[in-house]
């Protein structure tokens, strides 16, 4: 292929009018334009003297030649490799960079200057060489894109430390980073003429992360056919109930497949009451059969569509599930409200999720626990599999749990509660003023500092201390609560040591797992299933012996025991995900974390 010809083939696939077949049938037919030995004179002659780049800055680019001994990457003797044209084509059908790829890569800039090396007609080769630099500089842009993301995780934290400042929420997100070498990689995926391994090495691993790509392409194509369809504000819908909102309701389920089921035909009156399965509550049952009446006053059949069934029931639950709302079947105002959330919004959530997995570490490890903030829930995952899953109760709003990885090392049975000082001084201090027994009444002692062997100090003695004294003055005393059924940590505490001081436990408080909503806590994860967490590890940790921790656990002593094998722990935060079932799911962005990033990305 000539001079020309070449640049052709590359400015069409920056515009997308060529096919990968169309490609390799051109770059059959190369011609040989220059020697191997004019590549490494010529780019070096050029990288020397004054040379603008485009989109890295010329001592980097300098680096990539000098690590190739200034060999061309994406050119030799034969013209342009097709493992160039391959590059173009990922970065142009990127699909969480999509909407942005333009700007990020300027390729409107890189086509102007494609053109117009193209048309000098002087320097042949220099011009040549020029292009196998924008390639590079493409490339390293890309790369370094897929390495850490386009979050600005420098100015999140900035947001999160204002946050702090001007609301006392400490919240903390830690950022993992991928440290590799972009020349190397580029460099060994020239000699292997294969872009693809080495963007996968780098790119992220979480769970069925493919799905969520594609799920993508999915909403792309509800947009392109106009959109959902919009659910009327209604006060609420459920079973038995006949209006033109169920049709829109039966459409909408319809478009995102929860409702995979359609009606025919009308249905009178008589055959609703006797379809209906009606819903236990305060009122009775011939109550309830009176407001389908009421609803239905002409007596006249009505149409399936407009009617609320069991079909559709089913599929409401489905969607409640899809979405983290309490699974009742009734459409009330959050189910309506996540049910008139756009495609587009969902696109740019998945976005920003997928974003967001390439903060997390790439090796998440063959056997490792995950707990998704949004999603109130721990899975143990093993190999790809699933092998516990509970729910958990996380961080409340103004005490938000951080987001962080590390490493279970050792379990607490018969857990002590060493109180936080903050809770001592908010909530602890404001009880004991009022009442001087409370710290009795709940197995609370005081202890003179925060270090192991410090002494007790009698409650009574300090009691007017603390009426008199300025709590945020106050001497550093470490409060500790007893085993007891009082103590907010149950039975068992699970060690993942870290500097934001979290870890998982026990709770008395298990009516909490069972609203859908469960972000109640000071930061710590709370374990609606310890004892099977517990009995999960054992069966393969030397160290766990299930008939001698029962028999601890019979008793109030408290007693660490060490992990033979420490066991990777992630928190994480998605709003977006496709589960262990293939099933895209959606969260409420509890934290703001989805609207914060937003505004920080691209």
């Amino acid at each position: 292929m000539n001079r020309l010809k070449f640049i052709v083939v590359t400015l069409a696939i920056l515009n997308g009018y060529l096919s990968a077949n169309t490609i390799e049938n051109e770059t059959q037919t190369k011609e040989k334009i220059f020697l191997k030995k004019d590549l490494e004179k010529i780019s070096k002659n050029i990288l020397e003297k004054e040379y603008q780049t485009l989109l890295i800055n010329k001592k980097t680019l300098k680096e990539y030649y000098q690590y190739n001994n200034y060999e061309l990457y994406w050119m030799n003797e034969n013209g342009i490799k097709e493992i160039a044209l391959s590059l173009l084509e990922k970065i142009k059908n990127d699909p969480v960079l999509k909407p942005h790829v333009n700007k990020i890569f300027k390729l409107n800039e890189v086509v102007e200057k494609l053109t117009q090396l193209n048309n000098d007609s002087n320097k042949t080769q220099e011009s040549l060489v020029a292009i196998d630099f924008m390639l590079t500089e493409l490339y390293d842009k890309y790369m370094n894109y897929i390495l850490k993301g386009s979050i600005d995780w420098k100015a999140f934290d900035e947001k999160l430390k204002m946050i702090k400042k001007e609301t006392e929420i400490n919240a903390q997100w830690d950022k993992y980073s991928l440290i590799k070498s972009p020349k190397k990689l580029l460099k060994e995926a020239i000699e292997n003429n294969n872009l693809s391994s080495v963007f996968k090495e780098v790119d992220f691993n979480y769970p069925n992360v493919e799905k969520l790509i594609l799920a993508i392409n999915d909403l792309e194509a509800i947009t392109a056919s106009g959109g959902y369809t919009k659910v009327p504000e209604i006060k609420s819908l459920r079973i038995g109930d006949t209006s033109e909102v169920v049709k829109a309701l039966r459409n909408r389920l319809a478009q995102s497949k929860e409702l995979v089921k359609t009606c025919e035909n009308t249905i009178s009156v008589e055959n609703i009451i006797t379809n209906t399965t009606f819903i236990p509550n305060t009122t009775n049952e011939n109550t309830q059969k009176d407001e389908v009446l009421q609803n239905n006053t002409s007596q006249e059949p009505v149409s399936c569509e407009n009617y609320f069934d069991e079909d559709l029931k089913t599929a409401v639950i489905s969607f409640q599930k899809n979405h983290g709302l309490y699974a009742d079947g009734i459409v009330g105002s959050l189910t309506q409200k996540f049910l008139n959330m756009s495609a587009d919004e969902k696109i740019e959530q998945i976005r920003i999720n997928l974003e967001r997995m390439r903060s997390l570490p790439r090796d998440l490890g063959e056997k490792y626990l995950i707990v998704n903030i949004p999603e109130f829930r721990l899975k143990l995952i093993e190999n790809d599999s699933i092998k516990l899953s509970m729910n958990v109760v996380v961080g409340e709003r103004k005490h938000p749990t951080p987001i962080f990885s590390d490493k279970m090392s050792y379990i607490v049975l018969n857990p002590k509660w060493n109180i936080p000082t903050s809770i001592t001084k908010k909530e602890i201090i404001p009880k004991l003023i009022k009442d001087p027994n409370y710290l009795a009444s709940k197995g609370i002692d005081i202890y003179e500092s925060w270090h192991p062997e410090s002494e007790k100090i009698n409650t009574q003695d300090i009691i007017d201390a603390f009426i008199l004294e300025d709590l945020d003055s106050m001497p550093n005393f470490r409060l500790t609560q007893s085993p007891s059924s009082e103590n907010p940590l149950g039975r068992m505490k699970f060690m993942f040591p870290n500097k934001h001081a979290v870890y998982m436990h026990d709770t008395p408080a298990k009516s909490l797992f069972s609203n859908a909503r469960r972000a109640y806590s000071h930061g710590c994860i709370r374990l609606a299933k310890p004892q099977e967490l517990l009995n999960t590890i054992a069966l393969e940790d030397k160290s766990l012996n299930i008939d001698k921790i029962d028999s601890v656990l019979k008793d109030t002593a408290e007693k660490s025991i060490g992990l033979s094998k420490k066991i990777p722990v992630h928190i994480v935060y998605l709003t977006s995900w496709v589960d262990e079932a293939g099933q895209l799911q959606f969260r409420e962005d509890i934290y703001n974390y989805d609207k914060i990033q937003k505004s920080l990305y691209y």
